[in-house]
């Protein structure tokens, strides 16, 4: 039986084409409203996290001590104990702690600068988001050290009247460090540069490794304090994450702990956060094309069932039931939906690649697009992503629609009665 009634709604929208077309124009308007700006949103997330990078970093989470306004709960320290602490929590790959030089400058000949200067656990080198640019493989035993890529930037001459950047290579120039110490002496400590790692567009860049012992030392020296468990902290923290899933969640464990936790897993969890909700915004703008689509179609139908009254009549003296009339009625309704739903998805694939070969096609200005505030060359110029989830999506969303739409008019021609319609004429 529910072949025969979907043959026979087949045959009853074919009946009056012109009102088909235009009933289902509003659906096909609002479906490809849904595709291209869900699309859109898709397009711009993986561009935003294109020009984050991948790997180790998205997986890092940078732990800093915390802070509270009521001096009468205690801030949890960057110790010893809570390293092994953080290093048990569900999803923790490596706990990589760092503790920062407190003072002095680097010297590479007659040249000077002041710099970050990390010290870290050698043994954590690998865990690190970084890779060697130049110079030996990632190892650092004491007295030698590890570059970020602009680690030979921004050094300058004291003796010249005018600051002036001047860069050096600092794989090939002797380094030394020259730490003033409290009783005040100077004291010179040769440094051996071992590698310069490559860029991570971030802070790193400018920092230089070194063993942690070593750091730890010459921090004792320059404050005249040898270290204790009770006196002795890190600076920082990095945690490397099991996966990019398990981000999120380390990071609440560590802020419940009451410590600070951030970093570029953090920042592309709210990223994404972000453009869900956007996502949810401009799918609604075009969730409206179809809201007003749906009165359109709710319209037609109950004009169908006011010209086609005495043919219902009929269909019920002969034996057809009320529930095998709302099924037709509801199948008519659904059909318009569902075509346009089809138009629609086909429209928004042509657009789709319209646009996206548009912006192929355009000529790149340093390494973009010109007229785009951000570089769509990262995704291969493809501003609209429409996966292949979106367009079952969208077509079951328009098939609902039409059939939402249509409940009414199928339920009004169900309880006609029969020898009413069959007066009318």
């Amino acid at each position: 039986m529910f072949y025969e009634l979907l043959q026979l709604a087949i045959s009853n929208l074919g009946r009056s084409r012109t009102r088909l077309l235009m009933t289902s124009g509003g659906v096909v308007v609002g479906t490809t409203a849904v595709v291209l700006l869900i699309g859109l949103t898709n397009g711009l997330q993986q561009t935003a996290e294109a020009s984050i990078g991948s790997g180790a970093a998205i997986t890092q989470i940078d732990v800093y001590p915390g802070w509270n306004p009521d001096p009468t709960v205690p801030i949890p320290r960057l110790n010893d104990e809570a390293i092994r602490a953080m290093s048990q929590m569900e999803g923790v790959v490596a706990v990589i702690p760092t503790l920062r030089l407190q003072g002095g400058e680097i010297a590479a000949d007659d040249y000077v600068k002041y710099g970050e200067i990390l010290g870290i656990d050698p043994r954590y080198l690998p865990y690190l988001a970084v890779r060697t640019q130049s110079g030996e493989p990632l190892t650092l035993a004491a007295g030698q050290g590890i570059g970020g890529s602009q680690f030979g930037d921004n050094f300058y001459d004291p003796t010249a009247e005018e600051w002036a950047p001047i860069t050096i290579d600092p794989l090939a120039t002797p380094l030394k460090l020259r730490l003033y110490q409290v009783d005040g002496t100077i004291r010179r400590v040769n440094l051996a540069l071992t590698a310069l790692l490559e860029p991570t567009g971030g802070y790193s860049d400018m920092v230089l490794y070194l063993p942690l012992a070593d750091v730890k030392s010459m921090n004792e020296a320059l404050s005249g304090n040898d270290y204790t468990d009770e006196t002795f902290v890190y600076d920082q923290v990095t945690i490397q994450a099991s996966s990019r899933e398990t981000v999120s969640i380390v990071s609440a464990a560590l802020r419940e702990a009451g410590y600070s936790a951030g970093g570029m897993g953090e920042y592309l969890n709210s990223l994404n956060g972000f453009f869900s909700t956007m996502r949810l915004m401009l799918g609604g703008v075009g969730g409206v094309a179809l809201v007003v689509a749906a009165f359109g179609v709710a319209n037609t139908m109950m004009m169908a069932i006011l010209e086609r009254t005495r043919e219902i009549g009929i269909m019920k003296a002969i034996g057809a039931t009320n529930q095998e009339i709302l099924t037709l009625f509801l199948m008519e309704a659904g059909l318009v939906g569902g075509l346009g739903g089809v138009v629609g998805v086909v429209v928004a694939r042509l657009l789709q690649d319209a646009i996206n070969g548009a912006i192929q096609n355009t000529p790149q200005d340093g390494g973009g697009i010109s007229f785009l505030p951000f570089d769509a060359s990262q995704i291969g110029g493809n501003l609209i992503i429409v996966p292949d989830e979106l367009i079952v999506f969208a077509l079951i969303l328009a098939t609902l629609v039409g059939a939402l739409a249509g409940m009414y008019p199928a339920w009004r021609a169900a309880q006609l009665p029969p020898v009413q319609a069959l007066k009318l004429e």
